[in-house]
């Protein structure tokens, strides 16, 4: 893989229910195939993958990008 374009330190949720780990999100290209993005999870558990296509990953990228914005524009929920 190359240097990570994305190297985020967050929390993971894995299972249900909700459990919180730390962890790193990070994407990179593979060093075989420029046309392929790696996609991964990491934490204690080890390293889970994903490998996207350049749509694929654009389609996550918008996704977030989306939810980020509506997540920092809606009002805050009262418990």
């Amino acid at each position: 893989m190359t240097e990570p374009a994305i190297d985020l330190k967050t929390d993971v949720i894995r299972n249900r229910p909700v459990t919180e780990t730390a962890g790193t999100v990070q994407v990179s290209q593979t060093e075989t195939d420029d046309d392929r993005i790696i996609l991964s999870f990491g934490g204690p558990w080890g390293v889970t993958y994903a490998e996207l296509t350049p749509t694929e990953a654009q389609a996550v990228a918008t996704a977030l990008e989306h939810t980020a914005v509506r997540a920092r524009t809606e009002e805050p929920v009262d418990d």
